[in-house]
């Protein structure tokens, strides 16, 4: 049954893909991002934000899970960072 009498609304589902990424500077560390480069694969260079004040480092591509639903994961992907861009 859907609350909508209680003021209940249903969340819009979104799809994303999600990378795993290693900062070169971070070995052994790793980090997930989200990702809107169409031809990401695992092993390519990108840039992407890191530290409190979001500067561009080079990381690996480690991991990709692609079509992941924003309802159906552990990851809570509104606070996920964006890659910058590939290398």
């Amino acid at each position: 049954m859907i609350h909508s009498l209680a003021g209940g609304e249903l969340k819009e589902q979104k799809v994303f893909d999600i990378a795993k990424l290693e900062f070169i500077e971070k070995k052994g560390e790793y980090f997930w991002f989200v990702s809107d480069i169409p031809n990401l694969q695992v092993g390519d260079i990108v840039l992407a934000p890191f530290g409190l004040l979001d500067e561009p480092n080079k990381a690996i591509v480690i991991k990709i899970d692609k079509n992941v639903n924003s309802q159906n994961t552990s990851i809570k992907i509104k606070n996920l960072k964006r890659i910058y861009k590939k290398i």
